[in-house]
Formats: C-alpha cells, structure tokens, sequence
C-alpha cells in the first residue's frame, strides 16, 4: 500500500450552502476548521477526523463530468433521489440497473444506481446492491429493455415512470 484515503474534497463556491447539503447526506457533522475563508470540514469532533472536505472555489464547475466523485451507499435510490431534490440537488442521470441484463454475458445485475449533483453541480452516485432475487428478477423480465422496466422486476421502483 501506498497510503490510505484521507478524505473526499468537492469544490463549492459557497460554503455555508455546501455545509448544510452534505451534512444531510452523509450524516457527517461540520467541524472546526482554521481556515473558514476557504475550506470546511465534515467528519467527527472527538477525535477530531474530517471525511470530506469543501474547497471554495471562485468559479462554479463547467458542463464537464468530474474526474473523480463520491459514491454514496443508500438503501432505496428513488427514496434518496426524492431527498436530495428537495435539499437542492438534481439527477443527471435517471437510475438504473448495473450491469443491464444480457449487457455482459456471464454477469448479472449487482446495483441500481444514479447519478446526482450538488447544488455546484459537482457529481455524485447513489448506488444500492441488489439482492440475489432482485438480480435474478431483473435478468428474468421477459421482455424487458428499459431501465424502468428493469428496475421494476427487481421490485427497485414501481411501474409510475419518472
């Protein structure tokens, strides 16, 4: 080994407003940070660890895709997608079944996921793993060719489309 993970950083350019989204999606509290001007810390008090860094930045983030991104574990996508809207956020890419049946021969589905922003626009993914019935159920949708119909065999959503 190399060395081990330090902490996720995100650039934002207000800290207050990123504060406040990513403490309700990680459940990380903000802590003290020396440097207020420019960078916020979420993670744990005592002891004092930070997980996730907000790097202030001048200019909001560009059309690009982000070179590197959090993944954020869930247990329904829809329930967190319906929570992240509501704190500001947005889908980019409406959720799905990976990987989609008959796609890689040999490897049935493991996750429904879906890709968000943040208020910057930075992303982020909800990924939830199927069960071995939800994964045997999306393989088994006779007929099936979409997401949504995907999804729903695997009981990962209901038949209303989004």
């Amino acid at each position: 080994m190399i060395g081990s993970l330090r902490a996720v950083v995100l650039n934002v350019t207000d800290l207050s407003v990123a504060e406040s989204f990513w403490s309700a999606v990680t459940g990380l509290e903000v802590i003290s940070s020396k440097y207020t001007d420019r960078f916020s810390y979420l993670g744990h008090d005592d002891p004092w660890k930070h997980e996730m860094i907000l790097q202030l930045a001048a200019e909001p983030k560009g059309d690009q895709a982000n070179r590197c991104h959090p993944d954020i574990t869930v247990a329904d996508v829809d329930r967190a997608i319906e929570q992240i809207v509501a704190l500001g956020g947005a889908v980019k890419k409406p959720p799905s079944i990976y990987p989609r049946p008959g796609s890689f021969p040999g490897c049935p589905p493991e996750i429904d996921w879906a890709v968000m922003t943040d208020p910057f626009g930075n992303d982020f993914c909800f990924v939830s793993e199927l069960s071995n019935e939800e994964s045997r159920a999306a393989e088994g949708a006779i007929g099936a060719s979409t997401d949504q119909e995907w999804r729903t065999a695997a009981g990962r959503t209901t038949a209303r489309s989004r």
